[in-house]
């Protein structure tokens, strides 16, 4: 294959964007905000249908900006302030008088969202209708992807027919770790140094979330490692600063994560373990960037067989693996100790549920990160999960593949319990 390094690099910038909150609101708030754009005039009525993985990650979230949680009051803000030109960062400019307002309208029964089964894509269709009639914006497939725009029937915008001709753009499952290992080795550092900016944003995230935001873990645990009640050793430092930048971001701070495959959980744990391992550890700046770089690669890799949204915890488990495989890279480790700690994380957290985006991420990327760094240092020091056993292939990329195929399909059932029990909560 041509241009291999050109392509990662690609997808790369392609998959890194910042995102305010949870991105799943992001994307509702922007189809809103977007039909609306294609309107105007007074609103009238929202209607939002969303695949199961959209609705799940929405429910129980707060609204940046706000002390609101869920999917009617994204849709509302996105209309009243959304500015779609922003992307994932649609609702950057919510002011207080904007949250007494959509509080109104939601509590009038304005906005309804509702769930189609079956979907195992990003799919969000927005109808907005007005004195002026009826808006309407689709997304598909991604969580910025605006495919369609109507306006009283008529369309405005399709993209469906384009998409089909572009995808032909590169895929990862194509590549092997071999082959991500050698781009990170040999990618000259000016081409891959815009990582780092995940680095900033994501760290800039958790400093405004320091005081208590979201669930507090990460407060909490750094009032913990200070009474000497847990140790603060790496393990803890990079769970610490991991569980501060999404208690920020669950808890609705205005401030922006760097996403990577659609998540902004996802980038903070693909970034923040391997950051508080380069402090803790004085390594440099171009060695850090290399290591996110792999990091994000196998996070993204996974996904591709797991889907954007799925029945496990990709935040722990695919960013989670992604990390650890990035730390023994900063640590100096080998290609095959690489793999050691992808097969030590498939044994070990796979199983992790995603029941949602709610303060409870905040738990499930503590255990990502921490199992990220010990599996990390066990594989250094060749203490490994033999292949062969339990989901862990006979090579690495079939250990991936494996860990994606639990969720899907191996989880679609499981997908359908945890959507039915907040379906009834809602009602």
């Amino acid at each position: 294959m041509v241009h291999r390094s050109e392509d990662l690099v690609k997808v790369l910038k392609k998959e890194m964007k910042p995102a305010l909150g949870i991105t799943e609101l992001g994307a509702i708030a922007l189809a809103c905000s977007k039909a609306y754009r294609a309107i105007g005039g007074n609103l009238q009525n929202i209607d939002i249908v969303t695949d199961p993985g959209i609705f799940k990650n929405g429910f129980s979230c707060v609204v940046p900006g706000t002390r609101e949680m869920g999917n009617e009051i994204a849709a509302i803000l996105g209309v009243l302030v959304g500015v779609p030109e922003l992307e994932l960062e649609v609702l950057r400019n919510v002011k207080s008088e904007d949250i007494v307002k959509a509080k109104k309208l939601r509590d009038e029964g304005i906005a309804k969202v509702s769930v189609k089964r079956g979907i195992k894509e990003i799919f969000i269709d927005a109808t907005v209708t007005t004195n002026k009639g009826v808006g309407r914006a689709v997304i598909k497939r991604r969580h910025t992807n605006i495919v369609l725009i109507e306006v009283n029937g008529e369309i405005q915008y399709d993209s469906e027919k384009e998409e089909k001709e572009r995808e032909k753009e590169p895929i990862l499952n194509n590549f092997k770790l071999t082959d991500f290992v050698r781009f990170v080795n040999e990618v000259p550092f000016e081409d891959i140094k815009f990582t780092l900016e995940a680095v900033k944003m994501n760290k800039e995230l958790g400093q405004a979330g320091m005081k208590k935001t979201g669930m507090g873990t990460g407060v909490a645990m750094s009032k913990l490692i200070k009474e000497h009640k847990i140790s603060g050793d790496i393990r803890s430092y990079a769970q610490m600063l991991t569980a501060i930048a999404v208690d920020a971001r669950l808890g609705g701070v205005q401030k922006p994560a760097m996403s990577i495959s659609g998540s902004g959980a996802h980038g903070i744990i693909a970034s923040m373990p391997l950051t508080a391992v380069a402090e803790r550890m004085e390594i440099g700046e171009e060695e850090l960037a290399r290591a996110i770089a792999l990091t994000y690669l196998i996070t993204i890799y996974i996904k591709e067989y797991s889907g954007k949204l799925s029945a496990f915890c990709g935040c722990a488990v695919a960013a989670g693996t992604g990390a650890s495989a990035g730390i023994v890279y900063l640590l100096g480790g080998n290609e095959k100790q690489i793999e050691y700690a992808i097969n030590n994380m498939a044994a070990n957290i796979t199983g992790i549920i995603c029941d949602g985006g709610n303060f409870g991420c905040s738990l499930k990327a503590i255990t990502g990160a921490g199992a990220a760094v010990i599996s990390a240092l066990f594989a250094i020091e060749n203490v490994i999960i033999p292949k062969g056993s339990g989901i862990v292939g006979k090579t690495v990329e079939e250990t991936m593949m494996n860990m994606g195929k639990i969720a899907l399909p191996g989880m679609i059932q499981t997908d359908d319990v945890i959507l039915d029990i907040m379906l009834a909560r809602s009602k």
